[in-house]
């Protein structure tokens, strides 16, 4: 209960840039984290999908596409040369992948610039405090505690969501990258496979 007045506290007495701040913070926040977890989910699915995908091909099953080329209109036996081909079904990879990384780039500007919001708030909060010991009153901790604690808050909420933004970005890439690698393999498989037909399980 008193941490739930305290709170309310906080929040009653902080002025309007520092409540704007938070508030833009925590939308920063949520924002990231719908990115992490909605990306993880589609890069572990297409990565998935490109696994087996690979095992079939390994087995020297014909197919006509990669899980991430969902309509590339090119089958490997459609009469056109292996080096057209292959730069065809690279160029629609190149476009997928710009595809993928769609929302990275925000992601990792959270990361970026979220500590640095969080530090404005902070900063904001401590010339707070300074403005009230400057109208000459008494020093007390009840003057000063409340500037503190609105600065702390924002430090915080910062943190909250640099760190988690940061971290998911970098696991989102490194996912990404082992998706792009297995799906680039298994392109050059599909027109091996189209050149020279099904020869038994091929070299991985």
């Amino acid at each position: 209960m008193n941490a739930s007045v305290s709170w309310m506290a906080w929040w009653v007495h902080a002025d309007g840039v520092v409540k704007g701040i938070f508030v833009v913070l925590i939308l920063l926040s949520i924002t990231g984290w719908t990115i992490i977890l909605h990306k993880w989910g589609c890069f572990q699915r297409l990565l998935g999908q490109e696994r087996r995908l690979r095992l079939a091909l390994e087995r020297g099953e014909r197919v006509e596409r990669t899980a991430l080329l969902l309509d590339p209109g090119m089958d490997a036996s459609a009469g056109t040369t292996a080096s057209l081909q292959q730069a065809r079904l690279a160029q629609a990879v190149r476009e997928k992948r710009v595809e993928l990384e769609s929302g990275l780039t925000f992601l990792a500007s959270i990361g970026v610039s979220t500590p640095f919001i969080g530090l404005l708030g902070t900063v904001w909060g401590i010339m707070h405090a300074l403005a009230g010991l400057g109208h000459g009153a008494a020093l007390s901790l009840d003057l000063v505690a409340g500037p503190v604690a609105e600065a702390l808050v924002a430090t915080a909420a910062g943190l909250f969501a640099a760190i988690p933004a940061a971290v998911g970005y970098n696991l989102l890439v490194r996912r990404l990258r082992r998706v792009m690698t297995l799906a680039e393999g298994n392109l050059l498989r599909v027109v091996s496979l189209g050149q020279g037909g099904s020869h038994g399980r091929m070299d991985g």
